[in-house]
């Protein structure tokens, strides 16, 4: 009786933990379908995983995470954001959009900054899981791979036909929608995780000749999806991110040698851009406004002062929001305006600038430059704070990353680089969308910081 007792409890636990990894399993590999969903679902799927996190830790008691020292600087940020969304100085008098519009600024900065909190959670979730269960990570990539690759597949279906796979229309024909719907940011989707899959791939196929030519395939053809959605800023750091690999890792990851690979990139884009008319007159546009522009080597604030500037850079849609922000930074320079209250400053009337072609288009939701948003909410405070803990992170992991290189390592810490860019536009720090993606490469550069060795 004893013995039947014991084995029904033995496969009692057996099978609360096949369930336990399964459910870990299903929370990560959900991540790159609750981008697509919406900011509702990925904001769900990380509170989740922080709480399945802060649950296992319970149980299992290990904590041991508390103790670790980027934790304190992470806390110290978001103790600042609050603080700052609570006492930045309120500029909200100067003029009537507030009023008129019957917004909370103050509030929905609150609420932001006390939200960051579950990026911090899922930083330490992601290293947890990470560093004690491998395989988990290898079952959760297989499955970020057939999703990016639907994607991959859907982006070329979309410029081929005019529609996406579910029938959505782009508002742009220059851009692609996707899944998404409504919202050009596919490009940003497969940025963010097409290269910790390929280096996954790589690591996978190393020693399978033939299953090479798939890692190849999805490496080569991620760079050419990310150029066909239209996002220029986005294929920028893809190309960088690319060469960047090629550059370092040696020819035993791919089917043909790597020279061939850059080659058949190159022909693969110069191909897309000569049969898609919107793709050419889009290049072509881009081109031209190139020409026009003659970047200077002066500080930023010669640079934004200079009279012949906005005649060189006036045309530049983007420039409108960096300019609005550089100013919004030079009034308020200590401590910012606080988060998500760019959106609001930036209707001040007194921020208009008749020598910039789009002036009347300055607002947005964030100024689409990392830095930028940084200084005008944050301030340098919180710019040098915030600076200082994500490339003290990366310069340790970078170091560990020479003894062991590893490509997922490589690609998450290639991607966190090419976000702070200087000028060129990128997705909001604190956004639910592009700080999830953020997030997520971040969270490897720093789960390796304690990865076991192999």
């Amino acid at each position: 009786m004893t013995s039947i007792n014991t084995n029904e409890v033995s496969f009692k636990n057996s099978k609360k933990t096949y369930l336990y990894k399964q459910f870990i399993i299903f929370l990560f590999s959900l991540l790159p379908l609750s981008l697509i969903l919406g900011n509702t679902a990925i904001t769900l799927n990380i509170i989740i995983i922080d709480l399945f996190f802060l649950f296992t830790c319970y149980h299992q008691k290990k904590w041991s995470w508390i103790k670790n020292k980027y934790l304190y600087f992470f806390i110290f940020i978001w103790i600042y954001l609050i603080l700052n969304s609570i006492i930045s100085t309120n500029i909200f008098h100067t003029f009537d959009y507030i009023e008129r519009h019957e917004v909370y600024p103050q509030k929905e900065s609150l609420i932001r900054s006390i939200g960051f909190i579950r990026f911090i959670i899922f930083l330490f979730a992601v290293e947890y899981f990470f560093t004690n269960s491998k395989k988990f990570f290898n079952q959760i990539f297989l499955y970020w791979t057939i999703i990016i690759f639907i994607v991959l597949i859907d982006i070329i279906f979309e410029r081929i036909f005019g529609f996406n796979l579910l029938g959505f229309k782009s508002p742009s024909s220059h851009r692609i929608v996707s899944f998404f719907k409504d919202e050009l940011v596919v490009g940003g989707l497969v940025l963010g995780f097409s290269f910790l899959i390929s280096g996954f791939l790589f690591k996978l196929t190393k020693n399978y000749s033939k299953k090479k030519i798939f890692s190849s395939i999805f490496f080569c053809l991620s760079i050419i999806c990310i150029y066909l959605s239209g996002e220029r800023s986005n294929f920028i750091k893809a190309l960088i991110i690319a060469s960047i690999i090629l550059l370092l890792i040696n020819d035993a990851y791919f089917y043909i040698k790597k020279k061939y690979i850059f080659l058949f990139i190159i022909i693969g884009l110069t191909l897309v851009t000569l049969i898609s008319e919107d793709i050419y007159n889009s290049q072509v546009r881009s081109y031209k406004k190139i020409t026009r522009t003659t970047w200077l080597t002066h500080s930023l604030d010669v640079f934004l002062s200079t009279p012949t500037l906005y005649e060189k850079l006036g045309h530049l849609r983007h420039f409108a929001h960096y300019e609005v922000a550089w100013q919004i930074f030079k009034d308020n320079p200590i401590s910012g305006v606080g988060n998500l209250k760019f959106r609001y400053i930036c209707h001040n009337k007194k921020y208009s600038n008749i020598k910039i072609l789009y002036t009347h288009e300055r607002c947005s939701t964030h100024p689409h430059q990392i830095h930028l948003e940084i200084l005008s909410e944050q301030g340098i405070i919180g710019y040098l704070i915030i600076i200082f803990t994500v490339f003290s992170i990366l310069f340790n992991s970078f170091k560990i990353y020479r003894k062991t290189g590893d490509l997922i390592h490589l690609s998450s810490i290639l991607f966190v680089l090419a976000h702070f860019i200087p000028l060129l536009p990128t997705g909001s720090f604190f956004s639910t969308f592009g700080g999830a993606i953020f997030w997520i490469n971040f969270s490897f550069v720093h789960a390796f910081l304690n990865k076991p060795k192999e």
